[in-house]
């Protein structure tokens, strides 16, 4: 186990390729401005979405995910969510469309009746495999959760 808290950083290879996609699709849009106004003003709207999505990630502490001994700390595009160690069951590698991703049972009595859905994930493996990343966020859990 590392120190804490340990701050994982999702992967700037990932959103410099689909940032370059899609300034090329913004680029098509362009072009098929004079041929088919529709499909390009829905091209470039959307794949320039995308590009200040994607531009918003490499920007250094807009998104990361924290460690420590109270919980995990998530923050994707600025916006933060902690989770305490308490409130999570497992963690567990699933197929989820086409990504593997981490994803977490909430512990039932914690969450109350609420909740429509009981699990959770992240939204990137935090350049790790997400078989590594549940096994590692399965080891802090048995250390810092007094219940588990």
């Amino acid at each position: 186990m590392q120190n804490l808290p340990l701050i994982l950083k999702p992967g700037k290879v990932k959103s410099s390729i689909l940032l370059v996609i899609s300034i090329g699709f913004v680029a098509l849009g362009i072009s098929l401005l004079e041929s088919n106004m529709l499909i390009a003003i829905v091209n470039i709207v959307f794949f320039g979405l995308c590009f200040i999505v994607f531009l918003l990630n490499l920007i250094p502490g807009s998104s990361y995910l924290k460690i420590d001994e109270k919980g995990i700390e998530m923050k994707n595009l600025f916006r933060t969510t902690f989770i305490p160690w308490q409130a999570v069951d497992s963690f567990n590698a699933k197929w989820i469309a086409f990504n593997k991703l981490v994803v977490f049972d909430l512990n039932k009595t914690l969450a109350g009746e609420k909740l429509k859905r009981r699990q959770g994930s992240f939204p990137d493996t935090y350049g790790m495999s997400a078989a590594k990343l549940a096994e590692l966020l399965n080891e802090y859990k048995m250390k810092f959760d007094p219940t588990a």
